[in-house]
């Protein structure tokens, strides 16, 4: 019986050792499973956290798009300023014409006083262009008032009767 007593022995200490081992491999083959798990999990968030990076780089891609829509766009303000500078071009250039063809009117109608003057003599030729000249001063001062309702800053110097040359020495003496 001390052979079996022994051999007994012998088995209990091999198959203790075999547990041990088997609860070692049980451990690590937990601490194994767990780990996998870790990266099962660690791999499902990865996935997740690249759709949303995708998600948020396109919606920063479409941000950057609207920001530079919006910065090159021209600002509404610098519209209006330039559409009013081209009115403002197009009053300056037609009240420019208007007193061109004004001051011809002018010339024209001093340069037939003149003649005038030299047919009917001097006398009458002074009225006459007494006359005339109170004319053209009423239609400048017209031509003032309309083109100070339509632009005031375009108004021009009294001192000149509304126009922007030297007076001439009988407008002056006609003015005083």
């Amino acid at each position: 019986n001390g052979t079996d007593y022994g051999f007994l022995v012998r088995q209990n200490s091999e198959l203790l050792r075999a547990l041990d081992e088997m609860e070692k491999t049980c451990t690590q083959l937990r601490e194994e499973n767990s780990l996998l798990e870790k990266v099962k999990r660690l791999r499902r968030k990865n996935i997740e956290l690249a759709v949303i990076a995708k998600r948020l780089e396109e919606r920063a891609h479409k941000l950057q798009e609207a920001n530079l829509k919006v910065v090159n766009a021209p600002a509404p303000v610098e519209q209006y300023k330039r559409a009013f500078a081209r009115q403002r071009a197009r009053d300056l250039a037609q009240h420019a014409d208007t007193l061109l063809s004004k001051d011809k009117e002018i010339v024209a109608l001093q340069q037939k006083c003149r003649e005038l003057g030299t047919r009917l003599g001097t006398a009458k030729f002074e009225r006459l262009l007494r006359e005339s000249q109170k004319e053209v001063l009423r239609l400048q001062r017209q031509l003032v008032t309309s083109s100070r309702v339509t632009s005031p800053k375009d108004a021009s110097c009294r001192k000149h009767n509304g126009h922007d040359r030297p007076c001439t020495p009988e407008e002056e003496r006609v003015e005083k």
